[in-house]
């Protein structure tokens, strides 16, 4: 993606009223790179990595990238009850793992969306094992609040899974974080 054309999408987010850390969940970049889409304070943006997902978004490729992470979410975790997918990138991917890993699904909205809560259209988290699963982790924001949401419903948060993490990060406030690629700035 172009950068003018990020530029436009964040600049648009801000006219909605989004803040420069939901901007960069919105736009999976870093809070410095949506800061500088939004100012230009500087010729040169900061270090980041926009990962473009098109090619993958065909449901027979999907599922081969649901696969390989449910191969290692079974490597590190048991008994996994309910996949809460993150919306609106998440939950495609969600689906798949909560089906291979024969459990529940459950649907997170977060507060980038003007929601912050768990889908009551779904499965339940109380008293369950819970893996979040995200496409992305870009600023650690939204896995933040969901792993804060479903503990809340007296979830259990057995880990935080995604495909690409952008934030480097092996856990989140003692929640594992595991991904099939991890980006490190060096």
């Amino acid at each position: 993606m172009r950068v003018e054309t990020l530029v436009e999408k964040a600049k648009k987010l801000k006219e909605k009223g989004l803040s420069t850390e939901e901007i960069a969940d919105e736009l999976n970049v870093s809070f410095e790179t949506a800061l500088w889409l939004l100012t230009r304070a500087t010729e040169v943006p900061p270090s980041d990595i926009y990962v473009e997902w098109r090619n993958v978004t065909k449901p027979s490729r999907l599922r081969f990238v649901a696969s390989a992470l449910v191969d290692l979410i079974s490597e590190h975790f048991n008994n996994v009850e309910v996949v809460v997918g993150v919306a609106i990138s998440g939950i495609p991917l969600a689906s798949l793992v909560a089906e291979e890993l024969a459990a529940e699904l459950a649907i997170y909205y977060p507060k980038k969306l003007n929601k912050g809560v768990l889908s009551e259209n779904f499965a339940r988290v109380s008293g369950k094992n819970c893996i979040i699963v995200d496409d992305i982790i870009s600023t650690g924001r939204t896995a933040r609040e969901a792993s804060e949401v479903v503990k809340a419903s007296d979830g259990k948060v057995l880990g935080i899974a995604v495909v690409i993490d952008k934030k480097g990060s092996d856990e989140i406030d003692s929640v594992p974080v595991i991904s099939l690629m991890k980006i490190v700035r060096i």
